[in-house]
Parts: C-alpha cells; structure tokens; sequence
C-alpha cells in the first residue's frame, strides 16, 4: 500500500541519502578512532553563549547526550521525562506521546530539529517516541519567554533537538537493546572529518510487539454497554468492544526505520554551510480506545481500531552563516519537510475487516509538508550593544482523501517579522528589548463534499518582549521578563471532521498569552547549585482539546501560573543528584461552550484546565563505582490529575460536566552499566520498578514494569 504514494522524486533522494551517506561511512571507518563527537552549532538559532541576554532571562534546561545516556532514553520524549515543569505523556491525537510545558500543550511548543520546526502540518504535532536519540548532542528547552526571533508558536515555550557533528577523529559506535515482547533497538553512527567537512551519520530500526500492561485493563461497565448499543451500519456488524487486556497491549507493536545525516562545511574562514536530513520509515500500531461521539440517536461510546500501516518522513535543512566583516552575521535557514502516512481503520480488534460504513472503516491516506525560510541577522554595534532581525516565511500544505476518493487540500503560510536589542550596562546588567509581528494566512479549503466551506479569517498578532539579567555576585545570577506570546490554531483544531476523529472549528481566533517570569541561580560551591522560577500567564482564548469528545473548546480567560526549584551537585566524589519540584496551578475563568449538531449544548465553567497535575517532583542520582560501573536511579511523581466526563449514563441525549480524578503515580527507574572494556559496556535497566498501574488520560493506560538489557561498542 505504501507504495501508492512513493515517487520517483522520493526514491531518488532517498538513493542519493544513502549513497552518500555510507560513502562517508566506509571511507572514515578505515581510520576509526575514539574521539569525542561535537554539537552541530549551526541547528541553534540564539547561541546561548554569545547572546547573553536574548535568552538568559529566561529559564533554560539543557538536556545533553550523557544526560540521555544516563536516563536510558530511547527517543526525544523520554529524554525530556525529568525536566520541571514539562511532562511527557500519552496524548489522545492517534495515541501519540506529547509533552505539556508549564500547562501548555504540545501544539503551543515550539518543536525544532536544528532550528527547523517539526510537525505534522495537519497536527501542529510531533509524536516524540519517533524520534530517536543517537544522534542527539543535546536539547535545548525554553521554558519562559523565548526569543522573538524564533517566531510565533511558542506561547509553551521551545524545545530544540541539536543534532552532532563529527569531531576531529573519525568515531564510530554499535548498540543493541532488548527487552521482552519481542522488542529489539539497534542503532549505529559514524561522525568524523574530512578536510574542511565534519559529518555525523546516524541510523536505527527499532521494533517491538507491544508494551507491558501493570495488570488487566477493562474499561467501565457503563462504557462497555453504551459501546455494544451504539448505532452501526450495516447492522449484522456491530461495534466490538475492545476486550479486556492483559500483559502485552493490544496493538502496541511498532516498527521503525530511521536515518540522519548532519554535515558541516567551513568553506570560507567567514562562511559556513551546513546541511542535516532526516529519514524516517513506520509502521505501528494504535491502541484500542472509546470515543465519544453525536449520533441522531444520541451519544455514545465507539470502539476505535486503527494502525498506521505506513508512517514516512523526509526532511532537508540546508543552513549557511556568514560573518560580514567584524560586526555583522547572518544565518540563513532553507528546509523542506515532508510526512506521507496510510491510517487504516478496522472494524474490530482482528486489524483484518473493513466493511463498515458507519462508523466508516477503510483506508487513509495523508500528504502534508511544510516548506520554509528563516533568516536571522546579528548586529554588534558596539561591544555592549547588538541588535537582532529575524525574518521567516512557511508554507503548510495538507492532503488527504479516504477509500480512492479525490483528495481534500487544506493550505496556510505563516510570516513573522522581529527585531531585539540587548544592552549591556557594566559587567553585571544585560537588558533586551525585542517585538515581533507574525500573521497566519488560511490560504485554501479544497474539500470535495464541501466546495464553499468557509476557510475563517486571517490572524495576525504583535508580540513584545522585555527582558533583564543581573549578575549579583559572581555566583549569583537574577532575571526577570515579561513577553506576549501567541499560538495560532492549526489545521486540525479548524478544520477537522469528526465522526470518530475531532471536530474542527474554523472560527477559532489565536490562543495569547501575557507571560511573567523572575527567577534566579546561585552556585552555592563548586559542588552544589540551586535555581529557581516564579511565572504566571494570563491566557486568553485558550485551544483546549477535548479529550473524551474530541471537540476543541476555547477558553476565553485562564490563567496558568506556578514555582519550580532545581537542586543539583556533587553528593559525594562519586555521586551526583539532582532534585527537581514544579507547583502548578490552574484557573479557568470563563464558561466553556460545547455546541452540538442535534442536540442541547453544554455550557460549563470548568474550576481549572484539564490534565495539568499540579505537582511534579523529579529525582535523578548518578554513581560511579571504583571498578567503573555506573549506576542511575531516577523518576518522577505526579500527583492527581482533573478531567471532565461528559457522558450521562441515565440520558444519552445530553452532555454532564462531571469532575474526576486521575490517581496520584510514582515511576522509579534504574540503569547499570559497566565497561567490559573501554570500547564495550553493558547495561541493565529497569523501568516503573514498582509496576504502577496508571494513566495519563481517563482510559488510557500506560506501560507497567519493563526490563532493558544492552551493549554498546565504539570503535
């Protein structure tokens, strides 16, 4: 099926990719060496390090390749697990993994991969497990008032994944994981130098039968009759409730292929070009779940049996930086992103039958791609003075259709334009002054059943910032800023078409945020050193996803504020420790409405937001042994979670707010590793070691008790 959509544009660059890629491969590993690998500096838009002030005034984690290594992450998501104020969870888009920041979804967080924003065009998401870890040299999380120059949504903040560069020897490196339910993760990457070119090569197939169940999963009796009631067509094939599971998840299995390549070229003492692409290849399976949906019968549950039976991805990110005589530079970004996937959906739990037409099973296919350019011009004025312009331009187009019918075209473009200034006064104040103007153009609305659908207005926002950084002593850092950020809705939250997916509404206007942040760090000795942030936002017209109902709601008042505090040091000489905790509060004020095609509307005044826990604690500590085994003990605990069902069990004609909780969960994890020899380690790894049962959306559950067993070899 996959090859419907395979031309003959993709298959050349793809042959190409790999050409060149083991080309470089073969030809370094003849010199192999080990040697540490560097980060690909040209993925970052704000150099941290050379513009102190465009985001120190602001609180930034740095997650770093030992970081990851440490935590046995597989993929960007757990990568990020241990960071305060983010948390990574199941989401209910296709039962992808997301992560909310500070209380803002993954669709306000502005995701990068060397400064080219990733997402299904469609979604505004990236399902982060998709994204693997070897090639990663660090990530670079935002979690108050980014730059303007990164643009507009970035209302949560930013998350940019910085790939590696090859070092000055050639270095190449094996690993092989394993665990029960068939899962096997092999991985290799090659990064070196060539002349004047350093290249970072990267490749890996994961695969897996599914994920451990803590103990049997049956959904709720009144679920279960509400599902077997519910209306289909034809009638001799009724809706399936999933039925209870245990041990492996049911269509959990997964599949993936992926390639990277990061090159880097000094071509010129003042000029550099870099050039990273991505290639990734899935196949995997979705979850059984219930959603609930508007019949002319009523409400109610329906099973959902769905598998991506093809996932693709290519992406080309070609950057180049010059240094215009002493004073200026300027990085330019061109990038293609491109995502063609089958969803097939089934009528029961055999992944076998499709031959219902209400609700209507059958085969999806989907185009999307984005195509952008962003330029960012540096200034030094004087030594203390630099101004900042940021100019970007993207196009996002998607295209579906589903059983061979001619294809729906939804296209936007988003512009924005922004300008900084950072002083410095002394040696200890930096002050930034920034603004930014961005617009979202709903550019077409092609849909075969609908020609004269309406496509809504165009947005458009201004967005200020101002930021301060104080070096009290030199142990001691404040800073304190204040920005409005904005997310416009995407395609998804407009435009979707319900049935057993969301429903979409065109009149949605952008989600905006006032955004207050102070805080501090104070290294209190060369062994220990705490940080700290107060924020507050004050959102207005909030895009909320209806989890149960699949509905984008928005909120027109909210405020979300909250601490976080971060301890981390030298216990001992061989033990290190990191404490993390984030008190978060929510507050809705204003109705919420949830209109329907038949019947009553719902009009409620939800208290807070949904699925936003309002404590977090994180805890990660690091030995090493004399002998040379490492050892990491780590996780988080969640505290209680709101959510509000809207299913009436006595009346299926009308829609309840009713307030529940998610239980309170602690995921305690743990890795050994040892060195066999200094090119061979081992390891173990354990993870949610005390088998916690329990979910992140009503309904869903999460893995229990899984064990890792690895070697890594570098040559």
């Amino acid at each position: 099926m996959a090859s419907r959509f395979k031309g003959i544009k993709r298959n050349n660059l793809l042959k190409c990719f790999l050409l060149c890629s083991f080309i470089v491969f073969f030809v370094s590993a003849a010199g192999s060496a080990s040697t540490d690998n560097g980060t690909f500096s040209l993925g970052e838009i704000v150099v941290t390090a050379e513009s102190r002030g465009a985001e120190g005034a602001s609180s930034i984690t740095e997650v770093t390749a030992a970081d990851i290594e440490s935590r046995n992450a597989r993929n960007v998501g757990e990568a990020l697990a241990l960071v305060p104020g983010v948390h990574f969870r199941l989401g209910r888009s296709k039962s992808g993994h997301y992560v909310t920041m500070r209380g803002f979804e993954q669709e306000g967080i502005l995701i990068l991969l060397d400064g080219v924003p990733i997402s299904v065009p469609y979604e505004g998401l990236v399902n982060l497990p998709d994204i693997p870890v070897q090639n990663i040299a660090k990530i670079k999380v935002i979690k108050g008032n980014a730059s303007t120059l990164y643009g507009p949504n970035a209302i949560g903040g930013v998350i940019n994944i910085i790939t590696k560069k090859g070092g000055d020897e050639p270095q190449t490196t094996l690993a092989y994981k394993v665990s029960d339910y068939q899962t096997h993760h092999f991985s290799a990457t090659q990064g070196g130098k060539l002349g004047n070119f350093r290249y970072f090569l990267g490749g890996a197939h994961q695969q897996s039968d599914g994920y451990n169940l803590a103990r049997t999963f049956t959904l709720q009796d009144d679920v279960l009759a509400s599902m077997a009631a519910s209306p289909a067509n034809p009638h001799h094939r009724p809706n399936i409730p999933p039925p209870p599971d245990s041990g492996k998840r049911e269509n959990s299995d997964y599949t993936k292929k992926n390639l990277m390549f990061t090159g880097d070229l000094a071509f010129h003492p003042r000029h550099s070009l870099g050039l990273s692409m991505e290639y990734y290849n899935h196949e995997y399976g979705i979850p059984p779940v219930p959603v609930y949906r508007e019949h002319n019968r009523g409400f109610f549950y329906f099973p959902r049996y769905w598998r991506f039976t093809d996932w693709e991805r290519y992406t080309v990110n070609l950057i180049e930086e010059s240094h215009l005589g002493d004073a200026f530079r300027i990085r330019t970004r061109v990038y293609f992103d491109d995502y063609e996937n089958i969803l097939n959906i089934y009528d029961d739990d055999t992944y076998t039958l499709q031959d219902r037409i209400g609700p209507p099973s059958g085969e999806s296919v989907y185009k999307d791609y984005s195509a952008g350019v962003n330029s960012h011009l540096f200034w030094d004025v004087t030594q203390s003075n630099q101004l900042r312009l940021g100019l970007s331009a993207k196009k996002d187009v998607h295209k579906e259709n589903f059983l061979d019918s001619p294809y729906n075209r939804l296209e936007s473009q988003t512009y924005s334009i922004a300008l900084e200034d950072e002083l410095r006064i002394g040696d200890d104040l930096t002050l930034t002054l920034g603004c930014g103007y961005d617009k979202f153009n709903k550019r077409k609305r092609e849909e075969v059943d609908n020609p004269d659908a309406d496509t809504g207005k165009d947005l458009d926002t201004f967005s200020p910032l101002a930021g301060a950084m104080y070096d009290l002593t030199d142990d001691v850092s404040l800073f304190a800023s204040y920005a409005r950020k904005v997310r416009f809705p995407t395609m998804r939250n407009l435009y979707a078409e319900g049935v057993v997916g969301p429903q979409g509404n065109p009149d949605l206007k952008e989600e905006k945020a006032d955004k207050y942040e102070v805080g501090g760090a104070w290294t209190v000795s060369p062994a220990l050193r705490l940080e700290s942030a107060v924020f507050y936002n004050d959102v207005k017209d909030l895009i909320n996803f209806d989890n149960m109902l699949g509905r984008f709601e928005q909120y027109e008042k909210a405020r979300i504020y909250g601490i976080e505090f971060n301890v981390s040091g030298n216990i001992t000489d061989s033990l290190t420790g990191a404490l993390g905790y984030t008190w978060l509060k929510t507050e809705n004020r204003s109705t919420v409405t949830i209109e329907n095609s038949r019947y009553d509307a719902l009009v409620y005044r939800p208290k807070e937001l949904p699925y936003r826990p309002e404590h977090k604690i994180d805890f990660d500590l690091r030995q090493v042994f004399s002998w040379g085994t490492r050892a990491s003990l780590f996780g988080s605990y969640f505290s209680r979670q709101v959510f509000y069902d809207h299913a009436d069990p006595a009346n299926n004609k009308s829609l309840v707010a009713d307030k529940k909780y998610l239980d309170e969960y602690v995921l305690v994890n743990l890795k050994i590793s040892h060195p066999i020899t200094s090119k061979v380690d081992i390891e173990l790894a354990g993870e949610n070691l005390l088998n916690e049962s329990y979910e992140n959306i009503d309904m869903f559950p999460a893995a229990g008790i899984t064990g890792w067993a690895g070697i890594s070899i570098k040559l």
